[in-house]
């Protein structure tokens, strides 16, 4: 595939590695806190904890929203699109250090707000400008496949960390925040990249799969060069014909 639609996929994908990291770590930490609170009691447990869920789905929701109406265009407006498409990695970057250097659950809930609150309202509308130096074949094949195959890809990944260090919430938050911050650094040099690559595109008016269509365009000024000799020929054979009523002429005349 061309590398830029594997820049988009890894914007579009790679930072649910990080985002499944934190919210099974602040789904573990939770239970460990509910639990505590009431002893013996799971079914008080279990009610505070989905309270809890269902608080951190409103504040996720209303973040994204409130930002998505006044932020997202101010920001891409204000920055421009390169530093805009780095701007949601080196944050996710940011939000990891913090979990990483205070594992509390006050912590990796805030931080799991930002991530889902600014993926939803500055890094989805980024990834959407991005597509639009493709094709609508690019756009209809790569889209589809991103949207479905690469997030749950991603997710998979994420899940395939967590369940390698679940026996401990503290190992969790400590090397699940190495995998993040790793991803965090590969996505900021590839949004870089993709900022660059996006504004050469644009400033060439270059459009990506288009350039399968050149072929086709020579083929067909070859058939109309041809039909143009053919529609000549009758052209010649009249011409030929004028000496031949000349010559008769001649001969009658003498």
């Amino acid at each position: 595939g061309d590398p830029t639609v594997k820049g988009i996929f890894a914007l579009s994908c790679l930072f649910m590695v990080e985002v499944t990291i934190l919210d099974y770590s602040m789904k573990v930490l939770a239970k460990a806190k509910f639990d505590g609170e009431h002893p013996g009691d799971p079914t008080a447990a279990t009610a505070a904890f989905a309270s809890f869920m269902g608080f951190f789905g409103q504040s996720a929701n209303g973040l994204s929203f409130c930002f998505s109406l006044v932020g997202t265009s101010f920001v891409i407006r204000r920055l421009g699109l390169n530093k805009t498409v780095i701007l949601f990695p080196t944050l996710c970057l940011l939000a990891i250090f913090l979990v990483y250097a205070y594992p509390t659950l006050e912590v990796v809930f805030a931080m799991m707000l930002v991530l889902k609150g600014l993926s939803y309202s500055l890094n989805n509308p980024c990834k959407e400008i991005l597509y639009q130096p493709t094709s609508s074949a690019v756009k209809f094949k790569a889209k589809s496949w991103i949207d479905v195959f690469g997030a749950r890809g991603s997710k998979a990944l994420g899940s395939v960390v967590t369940n390698a260090f679940s026996d401990s919430a503290a190992d969790l938050l400590t090397y699940g925040s190495f995998v993040a911050m790793a991803v965090s650094s590969f996505l900021i040099y590839v949004a870089w990249w993709m900022g660059v690559t996006f504004d050469t595109l644009v400033a060439n008016g270059v459009k990506l799969g288009d350039e399968q269509t050149v072929p086709e365009q020579a083929t067909g000024k070859e058939d109309d060069t041809s039909c143009a000799v053919d529609d000549d020929k009758p052209a010649a054979s009249d011409d030929a014909a004028a000496p031949s009523q000349d010559a008769k002429k001649t001969e009658i005349a003498v």
